[in-house]
């Protein structure tokens, strides 16, 4: 039984959003709360915790107990950006919370399994910086719905194992990536695999709910809304970044398989608010950089 109370709410401390310059060290250091840190890039960054150290090599959230001795050594090639909140919560500190990846003393969450996560912490940053009605409640809900999706890991990544993909189709799927900006065939594909291509065929579809041609298309368009969402190019610059052979043809197949325009889509991109709710490499931010707000709801209940 899982015997979290859903009557009790993160009491949030501090929120900010820095950028820290290369090479700068932070700690060793214990605090008196918790502490969690979104890192919406890779960098050479590492984090030490009781001696242990981790490279954090790629986009992910490090969680900090009370009383751990933990320290930062940025990267020393370039700027960090990172994103935190220093918050109590009385179930973290209960040993029955049904926190169980983090009373297990995990500390490094990767930021691919959690993308709701990181939204929610830009969300955060959004509403300690405007401060609209309401806003300290909300960071509190907010801070309880990230805990939630990084507390309960376990089956996730047990039904990722159980659903293991055969290898050929592993390496049919790594090869579409590798190869989305050339003008690739499923015959291409079904190569890499090893297997005859009616074999393949047959077996990527049984496996993967969809033939090898409809996932080759739906991964291109997936990297052109990525691209088209940050602005990386114009329609006709991305069409042929991802394998169509001109603008016209990436365009017919677009409206066709979305119901809207590329240029609809990136309209639609345009917006503020829908673009600070994206987990993204780039940051689209309502606010400024470097903000540090003191909240210290303690009256939430």
């Amino acid at each position: 039984m899982d015997d979290r109370s859903p009557f009790v709410l993160p009491r949030i401390h501090v929120v900010g959003d820095i950028v820290v310059q290369a090479g700068y060290t932070l700690g060793p250091r214990m605090i008196d709360d918790f502490e969690l840190v979104f890192f919406p890039e890779g960098t050479n960054t590492r984090y030490t915790e009781e001696g242990k150290e981790h490279p954090l090599s790629e986009p992910c959230f490090i969680f900090s107990r009370p009383g751990e001795s933990h320290s930062y050594l940025f990267d020393e090639g370039r700027d960090v950006r990172h994103l935190f909140m220093h918050f109590e919560h009385e179930p973290l500190r209960d040993k029955r919370s049904g926190y169980a990846a983090m009373d297990a003393g995990r500390m490094l969450f990767p930021a691919r399994q959690y993308p709701l996560a990181a939204s929610i912490m830009n969300k955060m940053i959004w509403l300690a910086c405007t401060q609209p009605p309401n806003w300290q409640r909300r960071l509190s809900v907010f801070m309880a719905a990230a805990l939630e999706e990084l507390a309960a890991p376990d089956e996730l990544l047990a039904s990722e194992e159980a659903e293991q993909l055969p290898i050929p189709i592993q390496n049919a799927l790594s090869y579409m990536e590798e190869k989305l900006s050339e003008p690739l065939s499923v015959k291409e594909v079904s190569k890499r695999s090893g297997w005859t291509h009616e074999h393949f065929t047959r077996v990527f579809t049984s496996v993967m709910g969809m033939s090898p041609k409809h996932m080759l298309l739906e991964k291109r368009l997936r990297r052109a809304e990525d691209m088209m969402l940050r602005g990386l190019g114009t329609i006709k610059q991305i069409a042929y970044r991802v394998g169509f052979r001109d603008e016209h043809h990436f365009s017919r197949t677009y409206k066709k398989w979305r119901g809207i325009t590329a240029t609809e889509y990136i309209q639609r991109c345009s917006s503020p608010v829908f673009r600070h709710a994206m987990a993204t490499k780039d940051s689209y931010l309502l606010h400024p950089s470097n903000r540090l707000v003191v909240v210290t709801n303690t009256d939430i209940k």
